[in-house]
């Protein structure tokens, strides 16, 4: 697979676009005060895969993830920020920029299990989840399950991953966090 690498001034790296599973992709990776955050994004700009790995170096670990058997040379001045072409439903206004994107990858301490998004114009939050994003993520925290949630997840993986979508709109309402709908 050749895909370029683009550097920014602050050490973030983002992979230009590549195929996976028959659809586009592109990746971030950071490394922030703990590890390594290595982020895949669709072509939309919505997350659909998050892994924090303890290495040191992103350009290996992201090299690793997306499956090129070395770091590329990082390109400079090719790097954007994550933008997601949506309506804040606070002023309307097109593009919700990555919460992340405004913390120096050296500060993150801590990241949102769910991908945030916040207006250029008024700063209102906004948060993402695909379904794709929504099974991995279940999938990788199971032990947060019982035995009975996880053989009805199990069994129905499209129902629950819909259910769980239904509980996440309720509590991201009732703290007046809007879902970025995609134009």
């Amino acid at each position: 697979m050749d895909v370029d690498f683009y550097g920014s001034p602050d050490g973030r790296i983002l992979t230009g676009e590549y195929r996976k599973g028959g659809v586009q992709r592109f990746c971030l990776s950071e490394k922030t005060a703990g590890g390594v955050l290595i982020t895949e994004f669709n072509i939309n700009s919505e997350v659909v895969n998050q892994v924090y790995v303890e290495g040191k170096d992103n350009c290996a670990e992201l090299s690793r993830y997306i499956g090129v058997c070395d770091c590329r040379p990082v390109k400079a001045g090719g790097y954007r920020g994550i933008v997601i072409n949506a309506r804040c439903s606070a002023c309307g206004s097109v593009g919700l920029r990555r919460s992340l994107d405004a913390v120096r990858p050296s500060e993150i301490r801590s990241v949102p299990v769910i991908p945030l998004f916040a207006c250029g114009q008024c700063g209102k939050s906004h948060y993402s989840l695909t379904d794709e994003y929504l099974a991995l993520l279940v999938q990788s925290k199971s032990s947060l399950f019982d035995k009975e949630e996880l053989e009805q997840i199990d069994g129905d993986r499209e129902a629950s991953v819909r259910l769980l979508q239904e509980y996440i709109i309720r509590i991201f309402a009732s703290k007046k966090i809007s879902r970025v709908k995609i134009e």
